[in-house]
């Protein structure tokens, strides 16, 4: 059997397209990886969660919720308060301790934004947030909310002082007002 000029040029051509495909499918990988990563896509965010629990510490459930007590800030907004421009989402809010000298200090554990604002019936909107404290720091003080602007921004306004519940299940209230942005 004789192989013509023309089967072997296509036979040339199939198989440099083989080796086309195979050495794309072999470095394929090795270039994505290499992309700087402006070029990849952001990763999804997380899911959220289906049982939020933000007053309870690390890894604890509802069902497992050890023993110890809440404090909760109330943080009413000004009638002239500017929700196009100062959105409630974007309030930092840090609960800080007193030390022997009369100087705050931030407590690592409760920052963050407010949980969510209420509106009363006609009542001036009120923002919330709450944390879980341990047993074996109820009854413990003086602490104070502050909220500021933003995460690093100006301060709006800081509570008066409170101690934290003296007993397991209660909440210590803070009510506060809030100042301009």
């Amino acid at each position: 059997m004789k192989v013509s000029t023309s089967q072997v040029s296509g036979f040339r051509f199939w198989a440099a397209v083989l080796v086309c495909v195979l050495l794309i499918a072999t470095l394929l990988p090795l270039i994505v990886q290499a992309a700087p990563p402006a070029l990849l896509p952001p990763p999804p965010p997380p899911p959220p969660e289906t049982d939020p629990c933000p007053p309870c510490p690390a890894g604890s459930s509802h069902g497992s919720r050890p023993a110890g007590g809440f404090i909760e800030l109330r943080a009413q907004f000004p009638p002239n308060w500017p929700w196009a421009a100062v959105h409630w989402q974007e309030l930092w809010t840090t609960v800080q301790w007193q030390d022997a000298g009369g100087k705050w200090h931030a407590v690592e554990g409760w920052q963050g934004t407010l949980d969510g604002v209420r509106f009363g019936d006609g009542d001036a909107p009120i923002g919330e947030k709450t944390w879980w404290a341990a047993e074996d720091d109820l009854g413990t003080g003086p602490f104070r909310w502050a909220v500021y602007r933003a995460t690093g921004g100006r301060l709006l306004a800081t509570s008066e002082p409170f101690y934290l519940p003296g007993s397991t299940g209660a909440t210590a209230t803070v009510d506060m007002s809030l100042g301009a942005p």
